[in-house]
């Protein structure tokens, strides 16, 4: 006989009541965008404020969570990586940051992609990663799944498919850590990788670990996540502040690694202990098994070290 299912309210019972009633209200919200899929994988022949093609979906997404956001009593601004300014409306007393569909270019194609939302208290912003109360991925994939983390840990829930709860969240993984590693995502072109991280990925190809890409963040590091891992954005030699952006990917994807017991690194330190100076602030990326990220900081402060040698001679 199966255990009965435990439904998402009731799995955030213990974590504070506000926290647990944004993200049963992100976790509603996200359903009705499945049925857009088909009708909207074209072109929106649009660029967002900081100047990107937009997908008809993009368009969509992006206006549809960010209303039903500041509609809430709970959520004064949502801060949107296919907006230029915050938009705020009302009193409420947390700020949502917004990657409405992460790997847009993966809709033409029916690959992976996904919507990632950090949750912040209101107040100073742009601030660092460390003072998220809660960060959600949801995965638009052959199951559709939704990862949040909170105070307490990383979940995952599914959609019911039985009986009274049909349609309703229930908890699929509880408690999700990182398993010992196996594979790696890694994005940019290796002609352009800086040295320490041609070092690095040496190192991992030594470990035996096998390439898994998928070309979203989303759906790369939900591989790493349950498979073991690392996923790397790295500092490219002629783009050395990176492709992804802090507070609408890094942060909250570092957040919920970090609960997972990995671990988060821009080269330097860890992407939650990163200050933003600009709302459309790049980073590198680099997240997934902690001894793995312990290896690469490593490397990045050798190499470091041995150029201000050099530079001093």
């Amino acid at each position: 006989m199966s255990e009965p299912e435990v439904l998402l309210k009731d799995h955030l019972s213990t974590i504070n009541r506000d926290v647990a009633e944004l993200i049963e209200g992100i976790t509603s919200y996200t359903l009705p965008i499945l049925r857009e899929f088909p009708s909207r994988r074209g072109e929106a022949g649009t660029r967002n404020d900081f100047g990107e093609d937009q997908k008809a979906l993009d368009v969509w997404v992006n206006d549809y969570l960010t209303d039903k956001l500041l509609d809430t009593d709970l959520v004064k601004t949502v801060v949107s990586e296919e907006n230029l300014e915050p938009l705020s409306r009302g009193k409420g007393k947390f700020l949502v940051t917004l990657d409405p569909l992460d790997g847009s270019n993966n809709i033409k194609s029916n690959n992976l992609f996904g919507t990632i939302f950090g949750i912040w208290k209101h107040g100073e912003f742009p601030t660092e990663g460390r003072k998220q109360v809660a960060a959600i991925y949801k995965l638009y994939g052959p199951v559709s799944t939704m990862v949040v983390a909170t105070e307490h840990g990383v979940d995952e829930y599914v959609k019911s498919r039985k009986g009274e709860h049909d349609g309703e969240y229930v908890v699929s993984k509880e408690n999700v850590k990182f398993p010992a590693p196996t594979i790696y995502s890694v994005g940019g072109n290796p002609d352009e990788w800086v040295p320490e991280f041609d070092v690095f990925m040496r190192l991992i190809r030594q470990k035996g670990l096998k390439q898994r890409y998928c070309g979203s963040f989303v759906g790369d590091f939900n591989q790493i996540m349950f498979h073991g891992g690392v996923f790397a954005y790295p500092a490219l030699i002629r783009k050395p502040e990176g492709k992804l952006r802090l507070l609408f990917e890094a942060a909250p994807m570092a957040f919920i690694c970090a609960k997972a017991g990995g671990a988060s690194s821009n080269g330097a330190r860890s992407l939650l202990d990163v200050k933003p100076k600009s709302i459309d602030q790049r980073t590198p990326v680099y997240v997934g098994d902690a001894d793995l990220i312990r290896h690469l900081q490593d490397i990045f402060e050798s190499c470091s070290r041995a150029r201000d040698h050099l530079d001093g001679e």
